[in-house]
């Protein structure tokens, strides 16, 4: 398979050395050096190693000839255990009137040779394999001419030649192209000749120009597919022009120098390109013709793909060149069977595509036309020209063809689409003028109504103005009542002299209430959250403090868990709450202080409560039980805490309104995490001075932000 694609990519980049002069005498004369003359077709093999075989003088006569079958067979049986060593002799004559000239010598390999003439190296290509270190292929298509200076007589040219990669070694020892070798080649011309050869870089420049070509418009359909992807048509030619790329970049590199190992892989590429682009060409047609892609395509797909695996990858390499060549006729058919199909149904773009196609195979009969007619005018050089041109003219043009078919397909395409748009703007500005005009007619109507509608607006906005008053003036009052119902602070502070009450309420009335009572002894202080906030809130926030208020200071009932007991069949009893409906509650901490004894009984209806000793911040957990509403259907009660104080102790009760609030710099909740933390760092300052803290860290929280809740929280040191 490696030798297959070296062949490939030689003969591919050789074509017109192929037929050149074929001198049988290895005699070095000027006329023969007008060409590059191949010294590599007489050699003497021998496959020891000896550094004696280098001497000039040293007697070849019994080595084989590289014709030899025998030795054929023998080397080719061998062939699968490289490396090894080969020993190559060849003698030539020097004519007198190339006496001292500057020749050029150029040597092709495969692997890595030392090469020696008249018994002196004159050139390493590669690296020749030890036994400790494997060879370095010196392989390069476009190899460095060698100069030298020859006498008139016989010299012998001796390589010792060093054969490391898997392959055919009597191939890789004879060259001679189309049938043998691609392992060793010496070619020998004027140093003028080879120098100018070197220095051409005209094939360069067109591989270079095409490979610029195709990337370009590659890259330039993928974008436009990209921008519109309903229109894959650009996709496929984005793809075919990229495996036009690959081809044109391929012998562009290949022909600047490359190594075998190089070349090989590039080899690989060309071989999948050239086979995947019908495949990609039929998918385009298909887009432009059909706009889908038929069965038949991946039928094609599947058959190539396959071939080229059992041809690279297993050992009936046959059928996989069976399947690859059966692939190539039918993509050939179905290519012409769209055409004409389309041609038939005269479908847009099919003459375009269709003059592509016959482009190429009716110049080049013109062209072989007018190269006969030139030699039967006596032209003969210039019939030989076109004949030589025409091969490449076919194969340039059968390239070029699509791509200039495809362009002028999407001008005309592009034409059609504006000439289209066109005449939709001429229809959308009539029907632009036409809805002015109704405007215009609406706009007169709409004055006359605007006149009449902003004395009803002005009216209603005075009324709306005049009830938002009376509901402030309202809301301002309750807020009077409100503030009557709940306790006097400065009533709590003469009690309770180290303490503060947070209070911030959303809204002008708030949901959150706290209540301060003193009853056989004991300080009973709590803290409420009421449903929602504003009139709602307060309402039931007014119906928990006159129940608690009655329940303490009638009833003389101390213990917190009590109190909340009773509370919640007093609101459910108020409100009038049914089982079956969702109804309003209230979350509620209570606190009975003995401030003689330095005891605490605490109980919590989903508010907990934070004891603070020792810079060490404690939860005291709530009961999960919500006073009224969600509670209606079970029968559970609530407990009670009991702490014994100790001086310096620092209690906390709150609403959930000062860790709900949004902010901070990524507008997220402050928490309750971020609370504690605060309340632990604020620990050895006076209650009063915590307040003001605490009051400034939530404006510093909130920001910009809106307060989402009422905002209640009491602190106690003992």
């Amino acid at each position: 398979m490696r030798n297959s694609l070296l062949l490939f990519i030689f003969i591919l980049f050789n074509l017109p050395g192929i037929y050149s002069k074929n001198v049988s005498a290895d005699t070095l004369t000027y006329e023969v050096l007008k060409e590059d003359y191949d010294l590599s077709k007489n050699w003497l093999i021998s496959l020891k190693d000896n550094p004696s075989f280098a001497d000039p003088l040293f007697d070849d006569s019994s080595w084989p000839d590289s014709r030899d079958k025998d030795l054929n067979n023998y080397l080719d049986s061998i062939s699968a255990y490289p490396p090894f060593i080969v020993w190559l002799r060849t003698h030539f004559y020097v004519e007198k009137e190339v006496h001292n000239s500057i020749l050029s010598l150029k040597f092709i390999v495969r692997d890595a040779c030392e090469i020696y003439l008249d018994g002196k190296k004159i050139k390493t290509i590669g690296t020749v394999h030890t036994e400790n270190k494997p060879g370095i292929s010196g392989f390069n298509l476009r190899p460095i001419p060698h100069p030298v200076v020859l006498d008139s007589g016989e010299h012998v040219l001796a390589i010792r030649y060093s054969f490391f990669t898997i392959g055919s070694p009597s191939k890789a020892i004879q060259f001679d192209v189309m049938n043998k070798t691609i392992g060793m080649k010496v070619e020998v011309s004027n140093i003028e000749r080879a120098l100018e050869k070197l220095a051409d870089r005209s094939d360069t420049f067109i591989f270079a120009f095409f490979s610029g070509l195709f990337i370009t418009l590659s890259l330039f359909h993928f974008i436009l597919f990209l921008f519109f992807r309903r229109n894959r048509t650009n996709l496929y030619y984005s793809l075919f022009t990229l495996f036009l790329f690959i081809i044109f970049f391929g012998i562009y590199k290949v022909t600047n120098g490359s190594d075998l190992s190089t070349t090989l892989t590039i080899g690989k590429l060309e071989i999948g390109a050239v086979l995947y682009i019908p495949l990609l060409f039929i998918a385009l047609l298909y887009q432009i013709f059909y706009k889908r892609i038929l069965v038949y395509f991946w039928i094609l797909g599947a058959a190539v793909s396959i071939g080229i695996f059992l041809v690279a990858y297993s050992d009936i390499q046959n059928v996989g060149g069976v399947l690859i060549l059966m692939y190539i006729l039918l993509s050939i058919i179905e290519i012409l069977r769209i055409y004409f199909k389309a041609w038939k149904k005269k479908k847009e773009g099919a003459g375009i595509f269709l003059f592509g196609i016959l482009m190429p195979p009716v110049g080049t009969a013109i062209l072989a036309l007018i190269s006969d007619i030139m030699d039967s005018m006596g032209s003969t050089q210039l019939a030989n020209n076109i004949s030589e041109s025409l091969s490449g003219f076919f194969g340039y043009s059968m390239l070029l063809s699509v791509s200039v078919s495809m362009t002028i397909y999407l001008a005309k395409e592009f034409s059609r689409i504006n000439l289209k748009l066109s005449q939709q703007i001429t229809e959308i500005k009539h029907l632009f003028q036409k809805t002015i005009t109704q405007e215009n007619e609406k706009k007169k109507i709409l004055e006359n109504q605007n006149i009449e509608l902003d004395k009803k607006v002005k009216e209603r906005t005075s009324e709306l103005a005049q009830k938002n008053r009376d509901i402030l003036d309202n809301l301002q009052y309750a807020q009077r009542i409100q503030s009557a119902i709940l306790p006097e602070t400065s009533l709590v502070y003469q009690v309770l002299t180290d303490a503060f009450i947070l209070y911030r309420p959303k809204d002008i009335v708030s949901g959150d209430f706290y209540t301060f009572s003193q009853k056989d002894g004991k300080v009973i202080i709590t803290a409420g959250d009421c449903t929602g906030h504003g009139v709602t809130g307060a309402f039931l926030s007014m119906i928990g403090i006159s129940l608690l208020n009655q329940l303490v200071n009638e009833s003389g009932i101390t213990n917190p868990a009590q109190i909340l007991n009773h509370l919640n069949n007093g609101i459910i009893s108020a409100l009038k709450q049914r089982s079956d409906e969702v109804s309003d509650g209230m979350d509620i901490a209570i606190c009975s202080f003995d401030l003689q004894k330095n005891i605490l009984e605490y109980s919590g209806a989903n508010r907990p409560l934070y004891l603070l000793r020792n810079g060490e911040i404690k939860e005291i957990k709530p009961d999960k039980l919500a006073i009224g509403g969600f509670r209606l259907k079970t029968e559970a009660e609530f407990t009670s805490h009991h702490l014994e104080l100790i001086a310096g102790d620092q209690i906390y009760i709150f609403s959930d309104g000062f860790a709900d609030q949004f902010g901070g710099e990524k507008g997220k909740k402050l928490l309750s995490k971020r609370l504690r933390e605060k309340l632990v760092s604020l620990g050895n300052i006076p209650m009063k001075e915590q307040e003001k803290l605490l009051n400034q860290y939530f404006d510093d929280w909130k920001g910009h932000f809106e307060q989402v809740d009422d905002v209640l929280l009491i602190g106690i040191r003992v």
